[in-house]
């Protein structure tokens, strides 16, 4: 089964390092503060207290100056060195390991200065607590050739020492389990990777934020989940005309790739980040648009601690900049509802409308399933164009279970299970799709049929400070909802079983 990674960003043609980049090119890339009006929010006290966000990406460097003072757990890396069969670092100063992560929790959580005291990336809720999941590294092809699986495993078989589970799963599953409100995705991939932790989500109440796929060749072949995810805020960028990231400055005659059920659009061209060195830089993709759009729900959050997640996201949906000049929801296949807007969004109390997630279809009656090709309106939700996981049922099954939050697995150990041929087929009927924030290059790999499929190796829950501590479980509601009729045209839909991989351009 060929199995796809990307991360969703860009590549960029400003300058890579402190030393080239002058404080007023900083200046220009911490365009989004102004444009989403975070200075506002936080002379309001809005700072994203009490607030958890999980994020799922390669690595952290925990000590990247943008992080210091940070409230940030890591979670101990799921991916195994298939040389030593002990865990990668999740904290490293590794700009290849650790660069994309890094970059990603700093839209969240940046203090605003580089290493050299210099302007840095700007948080939009520098105050929120962040659980880190650190995936690994992608598996280079230098690996491949000497005998590594081209997808990172968790976990070893007890019976004859393969390798086996997915760390990109593994983490994705706990992540939706860490008890946070909210989880932030910037990697795209294959279904495969993350339907139970979508299913898991749409069924307590998580709000899972992932990034669509960025523009370019890049970008094709490459797997679009969870962004496709049903439920999913799928996240694309714009730059600071407004326009969408394959129409906007340096990327103005770029393929269209998104997702079928765009949610919103947020700032991600031409972004002050954090180069490999670990010295400012400017990027591109929707990994960035993706956690600052998490970042505005979490302020919502703060503001607003009695309403639900679906209640925030029905407001998110409703106070676009699209859908305040239509005067009602309206969608678009490149922006989604429209470009996200913060003061609107905390100047609204969602307390009163309806507790239902409005990026979720139920049943494959609804209008978004018939797709602008299509002369029949689907049967089945396998065949629905918005998205085909999770489905209603998937979800109220899962909400039904009792919640386990069980120790996970000792690395390198799993017992032998029957293949995950059920899995397979469950991904093509019904489940639930995600896509993260970012954008990297895609890089295709295999994955094979494995004997086991073992929960990974979370490791110990770390702070910033080096502190220990437990990570509390939560249980919320489940979500589904159905929208008017919208008009859309056809972007390339994801089926389910294509590559994955981190969103980084």
């Amino acid at each position: 089964m060929a199995i796809a990674v990307v991360a969703l960003t860009l590549a960029s043609s400003a300058p890579a390092t402190a030393a080239t980049l002058s404080e007023s090119e900083r200046g220009a890339g911490l365009w989004y503060v102004d444009s989403l009006g975070i200075s506002s929010a936080h002379a309001e006290g809005l700072t994203g207290k009490s607030v958890r966000i999980a994020v799922v990406d390669d690595g952290i460097n925990l000590q990247a100056a943008e992080l210091r003072g940070a409230k940030i757990r890591v979670h101990g890396n799921y991916c195994l060195n298939q040389d030593t069969g002990k865990p990668f670092p999740a904290d490293s100063t590794d700009g290849n390991v650790a660069q994309h992560g890094t970059s990603v929790v700093a839209m969240l959580v940046g203090n605003g200065k580089a290493a050299d005291g210099g302007k840095g990336t700007l948080g939009i809720v520098p105050d929120a607590e962040i659980d880190f999941y650190a995936t690994g590294p992608v598996v280079t092809k230098e690996q491949q050739d000497s005998g590594w699986e081209k997808v990172c495993p968790s976990g070893r078989d007890k019976a004859d020492g393969s390798w086996v589970g997915d760390a990109w799963e593994d983490a994705m599953n706990d992540a939706v389990k860490s008890g946070a409100s909210i989880v932030s995705v910037s990697l795209a991939g294959s279904a495969i990777s993350f339907r139970d932790g979508l299913v898991y989500a749409a069924a307590h109440g998580v709000t899972v934020v992932a990034s669509a796929r960025n523009p370019g060749n890049d970008s094709i072949g490459v797997g679009g989940y969870p962004a496709a995810g049903n439920g999913t805020v799928s996240v694309n960028a714009v730059g600071p005309d407004n326009k969408v990231i394959g129409r906007s400055v340096d990327f103005e005659h770029a393929t269209q790739l998104g997702s079928a059920n765009m949610g919103v659009s947020a700032p991600g061209v031409r972004i002050l980040s954090i180069g490999r060195d670990w010295a400012p830089k400017i990027e591109n993709g929707t990994s960035y648009a993706t956690p600052l759009t998490a970042g505005v729900l979490a302020l919502a959050a703060e503001k607003y601690p009695k309403a639900t997640q679906n209640q925030i996201l029905q407001s998110l949906v409703s106070t676009t900049d699209a859908s305040l000049r239509d005067g009602t929801p309206s969608w678009d296949p490149e922006l989604g509802f429209g470009i996200v807007s913060l003061p609107q969004l905390l100047e609204r109390d969602p307390g009163g409308l309806q507790d239902l997630n409005p990026l979720f279809v139920s049943k494959p009656s609804d209008s978004r399933c018939l797709g602008p090709r299509d002369s029949e309106q689907p049967t089945t939700m396998k065949d629905c164009y918005w998205a085909q996981l999770p489905t209603a049922e998937q979800v109220a099954e899962a909400a039904s279970k009792p919640s386990a939050t069980g120790e996970p697995s000792e690395p390198g150990t799993s017992e032998p299970s029957a293949p995950p041929v059920f899995m397979i087929i469950g991904l093509l009927l019904g489940g639930l799709i995600v896509i993260a924030a970012g954008v990297f290059i895609p890089i295709a790999v295999t994955k094979k049929s494995r004997s086991g499929r073992q929960k990974a190796f979370a490791g110990e829950a770390r702070t910033s400070d080096g502190s220990t501590s437990e990570v509390p479980f939560a249980r919320q509601h489940p979500t589904n909802f159905n929208l008017p009729n919208l008009d859309r045209q056809n972007p390339p839909k994801p089926n389910g079983d294509e590559p994955r991989g981190p969103v980084i351009k």
